[in-house]
């Protein structure tokens, strides 16, 4: 089944996408404790093992080195040379990486224990690619920077930037599936250095995917921006339009950025009576390119009404606002029930994105996106 699945972190991202036999993983907030959902005993079924009993994540995707997308990678992943994965990764079922996609902010800003690991291994792979070693592409070194590279640093490694679309994951091309970059922007990689600026330069994509290789246009929309804030969207919606590529922004899934944080609508610290209004060029992406049908997903703790920032309870209302229907929000924290929240998933079709978990609630097994519900009809016609 191709798909893809969100699971209740708190406020982190971890998503994993199922396509064409291949496993991305977009972000990690793996925590280590009872009351947390076990992210690593439901990754290890979805992933394939090699011959020698070793488990590969096919890409793992950082959109920007803050521990909350990250946390966990150092305990749970086997980062180093792959040659030298030993009997007792085995046994601990360290996964390996196969390939790594990073922005350069990974190389300045990695200031967590895990970002750091991360970083480490990046450089090792980075090595590689400066050296022209046979052994660059070979499952668990390769590396793909996104975004400009200003002091070209990084020129011997593959890269994408805003405007290109990628369509090659771990050597393979894909049939089925397409990632369009809108940023990071050139400027924000180059002059980014503080705490806010690792946010500024998320890596924000469109994820497209066919349900089969006849489809001529896309039958599902993704949309992610790790914590890219309400100046990144707007700056992404110009250029998207100085393009003509105003289709890029459309969505199915729309992943509320920054665990729903009030940033993705205005200033914060929030202050009601300051900024307490949402940007226009916010609330337009929403209105402007949800198809019919569409939801907004939080990934982050339970929303509650107080003064926490993420998540935002004026953002959860705003989003609700703008999608059009109380039950087109998702609360990870909340599916089933804030007690014991479980992973939303959903199936690829010929008619969009089709919900499979069983968190549902009874009536709403087998609803899919793109198909019902007011707001913009999507551009490739799906019906």
């Amino acid at each position: 089944m191709n798909k893809i699945k969100f699971y209740p972190v708190d406020n982190g991202d971890t998503v994993l996408i199922k396509v064409e036999q291949t496993t991305i993983q977009i972000d990690a907030n793996i925590r280590d404790n009872d009351d947390c959902y076990d992210v690593m005993s439901d990754l290890l079924e979805e992933l394939t093992a090699d011959n020698k009993g070793r488990y590969h994540l096919n890409l793992f995707l950082l959109t920007h080195p803050d521990e909350d997308h990250c946390r966990g990678v150092d305990d749970n992943y086997y980062l180093g040379d792959p040659d030298k994965y030993s009997d007792s990764d085995k046994d601990n079922d360290l996964v390996i990486i196969d390939e790594l996609m990073v922005t350069s902010m990974l190389f300045s800003e990695a200031t967590s224990t895990p970002a750091k690991a991360l970083k480490k291994e990046a450089n090792r792979r980075k090595k590689l690619w400066d050296e022209n070693s046979s052994l660059k592409n070979k499952d668990g070194n390769r590396l793909v920077m996104i975004g400009y590279d200003g002091d070209k640093k990084y020129a011997n490694v593959p890269s994408y930037i805003p405007g290109e679309t990628i369509n090659k994951i771990n050597g393979k091309v894909m049939a089925l599936l397409e990632f369009f970059v809108h940023s990071p922007f050139k400027d924000n990689l180059i002059e980014g250095k503080a705490e806010k600026d690792k946010n500024e330069t998320s890596i924000v994509m469109q994820a497209r995917f066919k349900n089969a290789t006849t489809d001529s246009e896309p039958k599902a929309l993704y949309l992610f921006g790790g914590d890219a804030d309400y100046c990144i969207w707007e700056e992404i919606q110009n250029q998207c339009s100085n393009h003509h590529n105003d289709d890029k922004l459309d969505f199915d899934i729309f992943l509320a950025p920054h665990h729903c944080s009030w940033s993705y609508f205005n200033d914060v610290p929030y202050d009601e009576e300051e900024n307490g209004t949402p940007v226009e060029s916010s609330k337009e992406l929403i209105t402007n390119h949800k198809t019919d049908g569409a939801l907004i997903i939080a990934s982050s703790k339970l929303i509650k009404d107080d003064d926490d920032n993420p998540p935002h309870y004026a953002a959860k209302k705003e989003y609700k606002k703008l999608i059009g229907s109380t039950d087109k929000f998702i609360s990870l924290a909340e599916e089933p029930n804030s007690k014991n929240p479980q992973p939303v998933v959903f199936e690829i079709t010929s008619n969009g994105f089709q919900r499979k978990d069983k968190n549902q609630q009874s009536g709403a097994t087998g609803s899919s996106l793109g198909n019902t519900g007011s707001g913009k009809k999507s551009t490739y016609g799906r019906k």
